[in-house]
């Protein structure tokens, strides 16, 4: 009798169970028996017995299976448009605020933003070395924290009006 066919038991119920054997099987599906009894290991359908699988159980096990994965390659499909949709969306979204003038590129606004940067450096060393040390001499320790807050606020409301003045100046 050839590996692949089907054969049919008698049961001790008076059924009959139409079997086939392992390498028929993986004649009809191109996969291997190990990879069957793996499958039947997972519950897609009964192991075999002596080599023979039940023919109803199993092509309904396989094809339990090849829905489970289709459907899951199904999900990564859609997972993966859905990621694509978004990244389109949120390109468009930007490229819109750059139209309308709401987003500015790096280059545009890199250049003020170090100027300001230098800007508030200098005046805060001035401030330090030339105005707030030289005074601090002699003085108590509270006098000088005083004499230190008085520098800080002087120093934050330069910052300040240095920032708003950048901020309505055109790009």
């Amino acid at each position: 009798m050839p590996a692949f066919a089907v054969k049919q038991k008698q049961a001790a119920h008076k059924q009959q169970t139409v079997t086939v054997s392992a390498l028929g099987l993986s004649a009809w599906t191109g996969l291997t028996d190990r990879r069957h009894r793996q499958l039947a290991e997972q519950g897609f359908f009964p192991a075999p017995i002596r080599g023979q699988y039940q023919i109803d159980a199993t092509l309904t096990g396989l094809f339990r299976h090849l829905r489970e994965q289709l459907a899951r390659k199904n999900d990564d499909l859609s997972i993966e448009q859905q990621k694509l949709a978004r990244a389109r969306r949120e390109k468009t979204e930007v490229e819109r605020d750059l139209l309308k003038g709401d987003l500015l590129h790096k280059d545009q606004v890199g250049p003020a933003l170090r100027n300001l940067a230098l800007h508030q450096r200098a005046t805060l060393q001035y401030k330090l070395e030339q105005e707030l040390a030289p005074g601090l001499a002699g003085k108590t320790p509270v006098e000088i924290l005083q004499e230190v807050r008085r520098a800080v606020d002087a120093i934050c409301l330069v910052f300040e009006e240095g920032t708003k003045k950048w901020m309505i100046s055109e790009p």
